[in-house]
């Protein structure tokens, strides 16, 4: 496993004022293999980040630093906030589809697909550095993009042919992957994320709603099953009102992790409405209050990353 810098990519740039930006928004564009950076406040472009292998997935650490995964070229790669440079690239050895960091400081990488298992796996790097432990499921296989929640506990949903949706658990501390149960269900698992006061379900196609993202606010218990305690419906003013986001990314006072306060915004790539990339207020969702005028082609994975002192 490759724990240094890749080399930086001629296309990449910044504004000089980018670092000094509280909020920036980072949108990964599958099609163009670069990585859009907009002033969230205004959804001014002031920076493009390339060299990517068909990026998706990201997350945040509580620094401000984004990890974006590559999911064709098998590695996630870290950068500062506002920064130009790879801090640390990390290889996954498979379609490394989204990430999140813990609370201490552990980054997990969710895999749709490992090349020697033909199943997804979920890597977690202690400290986000050296090499993963590996852990997988034959119910959570296809994995989308994991999340942590404010314990440390580590969620993932996941597809197969055979068994359909579920979720699965790696328990702080614990050694293997575990099956929960979960009261909401949809036809297509999306991403798990920390919304600052619950762990959050997304189905990126849902089954009450059928052409719109739904995301569900989830309780737990002590045994880390999970009921739905809230949820989420994301409209558009496109064709049907359709909406498809995988990955939503919501905004927080903090950084994710050590968000604490609920989110009050929801942004993602709607690649169910011409590649719009849109804004919603959370959790109370409906059609989007704001559009970036440039996202990326085909839109993605997408984080936030709030300066820190």
């Amino acid at each position: 496993m490759q724990n240094a810098p890749q080399s930086v990519d001629a296309k990449s740039w910044m504004s000089p004022d980018a670092t000094e930006i509280k909020k920036l928004l980072y949108v990964s564009g599958q099609y163009s293999n670069d990585v859009n950076v907009y002033d969230y406040g205004k959804g001014r472009l002031v920076g493009k980040l390339s060299g990517f292998d068909t990026p998706y997935g990201q997350c945040v650490d509580a620094k401000g630093d984004v990890w974006i995964t590559n999911y064709s070229g098998s590695t996630v790669v870290e950068y500062a906030h506002g920064g130009v440079t790879p801090l640390k690239t990390l290889q996954t050895d498979g379609d490394s589809v989204g990430c999140s960091v813990s609370p201490n400081g552990d980054l997990a990488v969710a895999n749709f697909g490992v090349f020697a298992k033909q199943q997804g796996a979920l890597l977690v790097f202690k400290s986000a550095s050296g090499e993963p432990s590996e852990y997988v499921s034959s119910m959570c296989s296809n994995m989308q993009p994991p999340g942590y929640d404010a314990s440390g506990n580590l969620y993932v949903e996941g597809w197969s042919e055979s068994k359909g949706e579920a979720v699965c658990e790696l328990p702080g501390g614990g050694s293997s992957l575990r099956t929960v149960t979960f009261s909401a269900y949809g036809y297509w698992p999306g991403a798990v994320m920390w919304d600052g006061k619950y762990l959050t379900l997304t189905e990126q196609v849902s089954s009450s709603h059928e052409s719109q993202t739904e995301i569900y606010q989830m309780s737990e218990d002590a045994s880390g099953n999970l009921t739905q305690v809230g949820k989420t419906v994301l409209s558009d003013d496109c064709y049907y009102d359709e909406v498809g986001i995988v990955q939503p990314f919501i905004v927080g006072k903090k950084n994710t992790p050590e968000n604490s306060q609920q989110g009050t915004t929801v942004v993602g790539g709607n690649d169910q409405c011409n590649y719009r990339f849109d804004y919603w207020a959370y959790p109370s969702g409906g059609a989007p209050s704001f559009s970036l005028k440039s996202p990326p082609l085909q839109p993605y994975g997408q984080s936030v990353s709030i300066k820190t002192p």
